[in-house]
């Protein structure tokens, strides 16, 4: 999906993997909610991390497309709800992945409608990037190269709805993406 989002995913591992070793008195609770649903709550003096997978329904802001079926794969979940927050930081992402018999061009059109009560929606096939003054940062497409998957995005660097799209057999897989950050 973008390299932005590898990134910032990769930031919220690697934090939530110092959390413990930097805080004095840490707090973690972890659950298997049963049926490949899991939870993990860490607290600490220096923040707090909370991870949730095997969501039924995780809360994108988007609807999932009419006869999508969760995507799962034997070493990932199909979806994650990941909420860090410290002192003047927090990031939420919420990602979900699915697998359609319909054709990724029904997908685009669907999620296109779907995104535009969020603003303007961005189609890009290559990587989505963020430009504009702090805190309004639209996006745009990085570069336009060829590409079997299209991404569609909506909203603003710190607030984003994404959505990308392929084919898979004869019909498609897609990943629906609500990343939110706070600094």
């Amino acid at each position: 999906m973008g390299e932005r989002l590898s990134q910032r995913l990769m930031l919220a591992a690697a934090l939530a993997g110092l959390l413990p070793l930097v805080a004095c008195s840490v707090d973690v609770q972890e659950q298997d909610l049963g049926g490949g649903r899991k939870a993990v709550d860490i607290r600490s003096p220096m923040g707090n991390v909370s991870v949730r997978t095997g969501l039924e329904s995780p809360d994108t802001g988007l609807a999932v497309y009419p006869g999508a079926r969760p995507l799962r794969d034997e070493h990932e979940p199909e979806n994650a709800d990941v909420s860090i927050g410290a002192a003047g930081f927090g990031l939420k992402v919420v990602a979900t992945h699915y697998e359609s018999d319909a054709g990724p061009d029904a997908i685009v059109g669907h999620y296109r409608d779907a995104m535009k009560a969020y603003g303007e929606v961005v189609e890009c096939r290559g990587d989505i990037d963020f430009r504009g003054r702090r805190g309004a940062e639209r996006p745009v497409c990085k570069r336009r190269m060829f590409s079997r998957e299209t991404q569609l995005v909506v909203g603003t660097e710190e607030r984003h709805r994404l959505v990308a799209i392929k084919p898979r057999g004869g019909g498609s897989e897609f990943a629906v993406v609500y990343i939110q950050t706070r600094s």
